[in-house]
């Protein structure tokens, strides 16, 4: 297994603290989704040119870590929906535009779902996805007062559309975007 290493960067001991943490954090997303969640904190380390001892002064362990990933994740979502809700227009085209923008993230970060998981407990985790989750909420309200969303969609059919939508994928390239286009079909009233 090779270890990725940062060239041209600001050194480490030169970053102030939110520099330090934000490499990291992009170091950690950048290493979990090449080798998965059990890649060892060394690469995470060396990816962000940092020693271990680094990441534990930031993260006091690995389950914080990946529960500030999950976090920084969440809170795209709320900021995404809360975009998507405030956008003049159909609510329904943003709904649309919304789903398609975060299958597409999440084709970049596919330790999401595995990390989310192992993190759920976590309260800045529970947190994130309360406000992520009442985000969403406010904009499937929209879409259904629109008349365009089935009076029947949940929150949780849109996290069923993530987990089908990462599912496709693993049985075939690029079969995310069919199966995304499938669902939206299914939520859509006219």
């Amino acid at each position: 297994m090779s270890i990725p290493v940062r060239e041209k960067e600001t050194s480490w001991p030169r970053l102030d603290q939110t520099a330090k943490k934000e490499r990291l954090l992009s170091a950690a997303a950048e290493v979990f989704a090449r080798h998965g969640l059990d890649a060892p904190m060394p690469t995470v380390a060396a990816a962000a040119g940092a020693g271990v001892a680094s990441i534990y002064r930031q993260f006091d362990s690995k389950r914080e870590l990946l529960a500030a990933l999950v976090v920084r994740r969440l809170e795209q979502v709320t900021e995404g929906a809360q975009r998507a809700a405030d956008h003049e227009g159909s609510r329904w085209s943003s709904l649309t535009d919304l789903l398609s923008s975060l299958v597409e993230q999440q084709s970049c970060d596919e330790y999401f779902g595995e990390a989310m998981l192992r993190v759920d407990g976590h309260p800045a985790v529970q947190a994130a996805t309360a406000d992520a989750f009442a985000a969403l909420e406010r904009l499937l309200d929209d879409a259904r007062n629109e008349g365009r969303l089935r009076a029947d969609t949940t929150v949780l059919d849109l996290q069923l559309l993530f987990a089908a939508t990462r599912a496709a994928r693993h049985i075939e390239p690029n079969a995310e975007k069919r199966m995304l286009h499938l669902i939206i079909d299914g939520l859509d009233a006219s």
